[in-house]
């Protein structure tokens, strides 16, 4: 009996090594399918349409990527903090959501090279009083709102020391805090921000700027060499052929 189970605990640590080990990017081709997590609340990158569709410079990039793939596309809508957690435990096959580089995430997660480089990071705050935003210590005793573990909530903390950081779930949020005075300014990266200036005219940009070096990536599962080669092969086809600022400039230009 004893040798049955002790059989029967090697069979379950193989089949345990065998998943651990299964090649996604052939799962993803044997099954016809990639499941991508966004969060779409992010303009231009991911958000929602009139008609609830989720739409976005990302979502373009993803459908073109299923298309190189031969595969269907299947996109998870959730929460910033929910997609990074969902490609950590293996849920999704890849997050596609205005994410930049991280030295955590890259402990739990793979990460690509750059596909777009979103420009400066800076922060919006009601109009007029831009110019008085000039220096990070301008900010002392101010509330500053970024979306929950992102970049920008970490710019927050590390260079705008004196100010209290309000984590938000969506820009939206940030924006209507913004709008009713329960935040000083909100932090956004610039392609995100052209996006809010160009359908809210009351705020504006602050005149100061993290000091900020990078873009964005995509996230895939952890160990996935594979899969995580395939999505490199084609985001520097995507970079050698100029395709996101074409999508950036479909989206923009159709708003």
């Amino acid at each position: 009996m004893k040798k049955f189970f002790a059989l029967l605990l090697a069979i379950v640590m193989v089949m345990a090594c065998s998943a651990a080990m299964a090649d996604r990017l052939g799962d993803i081709m044997t099954a016809g399918k990639i499941v991508v997590a966004t969060s779409p609340d992010w303009p231009p990158y991911e958000y929602y349409d009139d008609q609830n569709n989720v739409v976005g410079t990302d979502v373009l990039m993803v459908k073109w990527m299923a298309e190189q793939l031969g595969v269907e596309l299947e996109i998870k809508e959730m929460n910033f903090d929910a997609c990074l957690t969902a490609v950590q435990m293996g849920d999704v096959d890849m997050v596609v959501a205005g994410l930049t580089y991280d030295e955590d995430r890259l402990s739990a997660m793979e990460l690509t090279g750059i596909y777009w480089n979103e420009g400066d990071q800076g922060l919006l705050v009601k109009k007029g009083e831009g110019a008085s935003y000039n220096t990070a210590e301008a900010f002392n005793g101010k509330v500053v709102a970024a979306q929950n573990a992102t970049n920008q909530a970490i710019m927050v903390e590390e260079q705008l020391t004196g100010a209290e950081l309000k984590p938000v779930t969506t820009i939206p949020d940030g924006v209507t805090m913004l709008m009713s005075g329960r935040v000083d300014a909100l932090a956004v990266p610039k392609t995100v921000y052209d996006s809010i200036l160009a359908e809210n005219d009351q705020v504006e940009v602050a005149d100061f700027a993290f000091d900020f070096e990078g873009g964005n990536y995509i996230a895939s599962v952890k160990g996935e060499d594979a899969l995580t080669a395939k999505i490199q092969e084609l985001i520097d086809q995507i970079n050698a052929e100029g395709l996101y600022q074409q999508w950036v400039d479909e989206i923009l230009l159709n708003k």
